[in-house]
């Protein structure tokens, strides 16, 4: 957390002092979602909840509670105004579950992370990740922890999927989502471009939580699973694509197989088509992007973040042409690339 207004350069101690506290303010944060204290706000409906109420209900002790509201007051997550407490725009769009918007899941499964990141100092000695699941691990927790993980992830994805299709003009055929998730990207084309069809492509384990999540949604007569590990040399389609998407996908990997994905990809990219790749770069927002390049080395085999010049240049041996690095208002970017220009011009870049 760096305060607003403190420039490091001239307030160096108190610069590195919000640093070392960041986690009081995520941690306030996620007791609220733990706690369900918006939702419990939102249900004493417009007229919002006194203290008396609010304790009651979260079993909480009126004192704590009162000091605990001042905080989030200050944060900006929910009001106070006569002796009544209510949810703040911010709050309701993005932490009450019946929004569109809902980010929870997603937030909650940062704080899952925090189990890694202790673990940097001995990571840093052992030159990468030293936390693992345990090998008895059951498939039946696998599994609950895929669904977790996809339902954050959707959380994300459903942020950036819209910002993405503001750069098409156009655009119908056949759409191929990589590493799918929730396939949150590929439904946003699909709701924005009534001509288009969608193939969600992920591993085998993942792509039953793809479908409980695309069959609540309008769109699951406009697509379909196959089943592929990108890191194997075929994906086993035998279509080209007029979009091609790998969001979140570079950062999950290191250079080789990174060149490989982007290969196969390439190739099955129809003569008039587009490639999508969303993802963090160094360029964009330096601090989220080397935060989320350490994230993938505490948290993966080989992860890491680029430069959206070497994604580009990679694309370019494949004779693709490739727009600029193009930045989402949050803290991901965009690189397309086409067989020709005319295709980039035509297409996005609006």
């Amino acid at each position: 957390m760096v305060m607003k207004g403190y420039d490091p350069r001239t307030n160096g101690g108190q610069y590195l002092e919000d640093l070392a506290t960041a986690y009081w303010v995520s941690d306030a944060l996620f007791t609220a979602l733990e706690m369900d204290l918006f939702q419990t706000i939102d249900d004493f409906g417009i007229r919002g909840a006194n203290l008396f109420e609010l304790a009651q209900k979260l079993q909480a002790n009126e004192s704590a509670l009162e000091r605990y509201l001042a905080l989030l007051n200050s944060l900006g997550l929910v009001g106070y105004y006569k002796n009544v407490y209510y949810n703040q725009l911010i709050t309701k769009e993005y932490l009450l579950k019946a929004s569109p918007l809902y980010q929870g899941d997603s937030l909650l499964w940062r704080k899952n992370l925090s189990d890694d990141w202790s673990t940097l100092k001995a990571a840093l000695t052992a030159g990468g990740r030293v936390n693992f699941l345990p090998e008895t691990i059951s498939e039946a927790e696998l599994n609950r922890r895929r669904a977790k993980y996809i339902k954050a992830m959707d959380n994300v994805a459903k942020l950036k999927a819209r910002d993405c299709t503001t750069f098409f003009t156009a655009l119908s055929g056949a759409i191929l989502d990589v590493g799918t998730g929730s396939g949150a990207m590929a439904l946003a084309f699909l709701e924005a471009f009534p001509d288009t069809d969608a193939t969600l492509l992920d591993i085998e384990q993942m792509l039953p939580q793809t479908q409980k999540l695309v069959a609540a949604t309008g769109f699951a007569d406009r697509v379909c699973y196959h089943p592929a590990n990108i890191l194997e040399p075929e994906w086993g389609l035998t279509q080209k694509y007029q979009l091609i998407i790998l969001s979140n996908i570079v950062h999950a990997y290191a250079e080789a197989e990174n060149e490989q994905v982007l290969k196969i990809a390439a190739s099955h990219l129809s003569d008039d088509g587009i490639i999508l790749i969303h993802d963090f770069f160094n360029e964009h927002d330096p601090i989220k992007a080397h935060l989320s390049d350490i994230n993938m080395f505490l948290n993966t085999y080989n992860g890491k973040v680029f430069s959206g010049a070497w994604v580009i240049a990679e694309l370019e041996k494949h004779d693709l042409v490739t727009s600029p690095l193009m930045p989402l208002a949050t803290d991901t970017a965009l690189i397309f690339a086409a067989r020709s220009q005319s295709v980039l011009e035509r297409l996005c870049l609006k």
